[in-house]
């Protein structure tokens, strides 16, 4: 049998609260009316901490349990979100102002699946950058140019603490958030 086909997608992400989600639901929404871009409107706004893998069900119930402690011993901080920014012409996003406990966050979160799980080296980003995307995947190089100019001088600014990490479980069409873990104070 074809592991793609036998074991399912995941990935971890931060949510920022419902608010903030909606306003930038209002930007992808105004791509996708003035560009025809809207591959970004598939996924909630996020900040990816852990990229897409694949585990097997039982594996899933362990990731479950490991999340819940790992969510117990981890600190809320701030958030700053800061403008926005490009990588390349693929994709635009919002920037991060403080990405070093993001980063953190990161690192540990990885430490501990790597603990349990044999992520494969393409499942693993040993460096990231934080952000939350607004434009991608169906932004070409050809289209980039008339829709980051759109965003290059706005400006937005917003913070919010994080307090959760969410993981997603891909159904086979979209990504749904199968589990949030609360983040002690």
């Amino acid at each position: 049998m074809n592991l793609s086909k036998q074991h399912p997608l995941y990935f971890i992400a931060i949510l920022p609260p419902l608010g903030i989600r909606k306003e930038i639901e209002g930007f992808k929404e105004k791509i996708r009316e003035d560009h025809d871009i809207k591959h970004a409107l598939k996924l909630p706004a996020h900040i990816t901490i852990q990229i897409p893998f694949r585990i097997s069900k039982e594996q899933e119930q362990e990731l479950i349990s490991k999340l819940h402690i790992f969510s117990n011993v981890t600190h809320p901080f701030p958030i700053n979100l800061d403008g926005f920014g490009k990588f390349d012409k693929s994709v635009i996003f919002i920037k991060i102002k403080n990405h070093d406990p993001v980063i953190k966050l990161h690192s540990k979160l990885t430490e501990m699946i790597r603990s349990f799980i044999p992520l494969k080296s393409h499942e693993i980003s040993s460096k990231i950058h934080p952000h939350v995307t607004i434009a991608v995947r169906d932004l070409k190089r050809s289209n980039f140019q008339p829709v980051w100019e759109d965003f290059e001088i706005r400006e937005y600014k917003n913070s919010f603490i994080f307090d959760q990490l969410v993981l997603f479980k891909h159904n086979g069409k979209t990504w749904d958030s199968i589990n949030k873990f609360s983040i002690q104070q």
